[in-house]
């Protein structure tokens, strides 16, 4: 009986609206992302591209917008400030050595603004971007 009355709390807790905003951004990331991306950022083939290298598509023009209006992020039940707060971590955790020398994180107002777009060819657009890129020799080919 007191078992299951803990059990019943904790499941309460973690139902009220601000526990997950009381998250940390690992803990979001664990909660949200993981299961697609991995608890690395190493990414499940077919399902969903590694993070490790995320840092890249900051350094192509339009990939800095695209990292948010993904489906998986813009359509996420995370809030604006969550979703910077997750990304900045993924991106400092997951993909420092791609940063761009100039990274600034991502603001709650600027996910706002990306998350207002939808993309009209996620995967014509994302060929734009990794184009870019094995052109400004960032990324070679079959990366």
């Amino acid at each position: 009986m007191r078992r299951r009355l803990l059990a019943i709390a904790a499941i309460t807790i973690l139902a009220w609206p601000g526990a997950v905003r009381a998250q940390s951004p690992s803990n979001l990331y664990l909660l949200n992302c993981w299961g697609c991306h991995g608890s690395r950022g190493e990414g499940i083939k077919n399902t969903a591209p590694p993070l490790i290298a995320l840092g890249d598509f900051l350094k192509a023009s339009g990939g800095r917008s695209y990292i948010i209006q993904v489906p998986g992020v813009s359509q996420s039940s995370l809030d604006d400030a969550q979703v910077a707060e997750v990304m900045n971590w993924v991106l400092a955790n997951m993909s420092k050595g791609h940063l761009p020398d100039a990274f600034s994180p991502y603001t709650a107002g600027e996910v706002h603004r990306y998350r207002a777009t939808r993309l009209d060819d996620l995967f014509k657009t994302r060929k734009e971007i990794v184009d870019h890129l094995i052109a400004m020799k960032v990324r070679r080919p079959g990366d």
